[in-house]
């Protein structure tokens, strides 16, 4: 087996039979391995380690030399095991890389790679890489959204291009998730008009109620005491990230409720986004959820990049 290329008709990982004499001759020095019993080709290391890394909503696709990827088959949450990865990438001549777990992707979109390092690697070595993933259960998997029914509702008092603005936030953003719409309703700031929305909210079938406008730091916001009358509770005030750390979790019979303090919240990317892709996959607003998103919470600072500010 070739380790260098010899030009773009010879490269490095071609398995050198008869046919390759006359073009190897004309080359000079070339530097070979070869295979021992039990030895695996990188490619085809690289496709076992991809296919056994592909969990649900995933696909392994052919490996390039020697770099698989993993994709998409639709739009969804991942979710990795990092531990798992760490004990791979722990046995050495082979690399496995993936997104953030709990990152929103769309259909096609590159959600992990691996890498065999050398040209060929004892088939022991993959064979305990299969192990690991076996033993774990999905090391990666990419969990649907569910076309959850919301009912949207805000106690701010908005301008006309404000209101159109705040609609066409809220049908985009929830439509990306695939959610069913049931109504956008924009209500007084009082007990009566909020207590009329979550019963509204209810009779209609709602699985998920976003409410915009509620002050996290009142107490005595409609919000909060219309949702304990009408058989709800509130789960958890405020949310390690920024912006947006005044969101708020709540339930209302089978409802998942999250709120926000203001419609612009629903305008740009806060704290809203990154929860939302765990509300729509498992059909529900966790408050263990919104807590772990502390990690990678501070959301204005590093969204868009990964690499130092070298400038």
């Amino acid at each position: 087996m070739l380790v260098h290329d010899l030009g773009p008709d010879l490269r490095k990982g071609t398995v050198l039979g008869q046919q390759h004499v006359e073009r190897l001759r004309e080359s000079g020095e070339i530097h070979v391995v070869e295979l021992e019993p039990g030895d695996l080709h990188e490619d085809e290391a690289g496709r076992r380690l991809a296919v056994a890394l592909a969990g649900p909503g995933l696909e392994a696709k052919p490996p390039v030399q020697s770099q698989a990827r993993v994709v998409a088959r639709h739009r969804g949450l991942v979710r990795v095991r990092g531990n798992v990865i760490d004990a791979i990438n722990s046995l050495g001549y082979i690399s496995v890389f993936t997104l953030m777990d709990g990152q929103a992707v769309a259909a096609g979109e590159e959600v992990a790679g691996c890498k065999v390092t050398p040209v060929a690697v004892p088939g022991d070595l993959i064979e305990r890489a299969e192990q690991l993933c076996r033993e774990s259960g999905p090391v990666i998997e990419l969990l649907s959204f569910r076309p959850l029914k919301t009912f949207v509702v805000a106690t701010e008092r908005l301008k006309p291009k404000a209101r159109d603005l705040f609609r066409n936030a809220v049908v985009a953003k929830l439509g990306w998730y695939g959610a069913e719409v049931l109504a956008v309703r924009e209500v007084a700031r009082t007990g009566e008009a909020v207590a009329a929305a979550y019963r509204e909210a209810v009779a209609s079938g709602a699985e998920l109620v976003l409410f915009a406008g509620a002050s996290a730091i009142d107490p005595l916001d409609p919000a909060y005491a219309e949702l304990a009358e009408a058989g709800g509770r509130v789960l958890q005030l405020g949310a390690p990230m920024h912006p947006g750390s005044m969101l708020w979790l709540g339930s209302l019979h089978e409802a998942a409720v999250v709120g926000v303090a203001s419609c612009a919240g629903f305008g740009r990317n806060s704290s809203l986004d990154l929860l939302l892709p765990f509300v729509f996959a498992y059909g529900r607003a966790d408050a263990g959820d919104l807590l772990r998103l502390g990690h990678g919470g501070l959301i204005e600072a590093g969204a868009g990049r990964r690499f130092p500010p070298y400038s």
